[in-house]
Formats: C-alpha cells, structure tokens, sequence
C-alpha cells in the first residue's frame, strides 16, 4: 500500500517543506487530471492544456526548498498558478483577446471546480486511511458489508461469529470512523454514502 496516498494535502505539503520527492509525486498524481480540466475548459485546446498543467507542476516542483508550505492549501495554489499561466498564455497569442473574453466569461460562469468537491474527495481520502486503521477483524467484517455489499448472516457464515457480533462490529466501526472524522459531520455523512455505493 502506497502510505503517501492515504496522507491529507496539508500532510503532503508538509513533507514538500523536508524536499521530499514522493510527496510531491502524490501531489502530482492527486491533482494532475483536475488540473488540466480546469486548464482545458478555459482553452478549449487539449494540447495546450496539458502543456499549462505541465508548466504548473514544474513551478511547484521549482517552489520546493524556496517556498514555505506549512500555511499554503495546495489545491487553490496550483489553481492560481493554472490560471495565471493561461492569462500569460493568452497574453502571448495573437488571439489573446479572444482568450481573455473566454476566461472572464468562464470565471464569470462559475464553472469551475469548487472548494466543496476538493474537501469531498479529501474527506473519502481520510475515510479510506481510517478504515485502514480499524482492528483486522473490524474491519474485515466491516468491508465484507460495506464494499462486498455481504449481509449479516453471509458475513458470519464466513468469519464463523454470530449474526450479532457481525452487527456489533459494523456499528462500532462506523462509530469509530465518526469519532476520528467528527470535525467533518456533514462532509463525513456524505462522503461515507458515496462511498459506501462505489
């Protein structure tokens, strides 16, 4: 199991302040595609999007050792960085114009990934890492009924405990699950339900 992938952002951009490489890998891999969606849809050029995407990554690969992470929220930098090089983008093409217009009315649209969906996918990040974390037998029974969709009773014919422990087990898990992510109840709440019918 990749542990960077079940760090929070804050943790990797912590480790981005010790130079170290697979964090900012994870970043990389986290954001990559988020990123050149974003660019994208303010281009309408894939190529040149990947290319913006690219240059964003380089700059925060270069920003490593001569930036302070500790207090910067990783998502919104690398979206400032992706529209501030697609302003410079346009403002070097003979159609700058026409570019511009298409951000502001993008922007303007609202159409772009929101904060909300960051914190969600954050949120499902921190459920996976706390479910990974859950006494073996726990959470064995309590991924049997949550990803292998098992009842109860194919649960305790398969682990040899009674339906009622089976029970006992799901519902401290999640109690468990609550506790550690209780600062996040609504986002908790929801992102379990999503995750529960992945």
């Amino acid at each position: 199991m990749n542990i960077y992938s079940t760090l929070t952002d804050k943790e990797l951009t912590d480790r981005l302040n010790n130079r170290d490489v697979h964090a900012y890998e994870e970043i990389y891999k986290r954001y990559w595609r988020i990123m050149f969606e974003f660019a994208r849809k303010m281009l309408q050029d894939n190529e040149q999007a990947k290319d913006i995407v690219q240059d964003t990554f380089t700059t925060l690969y270069c920003n490593i050792g001569t930036t302070d992470f500790s207090k910067i929220r990783i998502a919104p930098y690398l979206y400032t960085i992706v529209k501030n090089n697609v302003i410079n983008l346009s403002l070097r093409n003979k159609r700058s114009a026409s570019y511009l217009a298409s951000l502001k009315e993008f922007v303007d649209a609202g159409e772009y990934i929101t904060d909300a969906q960051v914190r969600e996918n954050e949120v499902l990040r921190q459920i996976e890492a706390e479910i990974a974390k859950l006494p073996r037998k726990m959470r064995q029974v309590f991924e049997m009924s949550r990803k292998a969709y098992m009842s109860r009773r194919e649960i305790a014919e398969a682990t040899n405990l009674s339906e009622e422990t089976v029970k006992s087990q799901i519902s401290r898990a999640i109690k468990v699950l609550k506790s550690k992510l209780g600062a996040h109840s609504l986002l908790f709440i929801m992102a379990l339900i999503l995750w529960l019918n992945k």
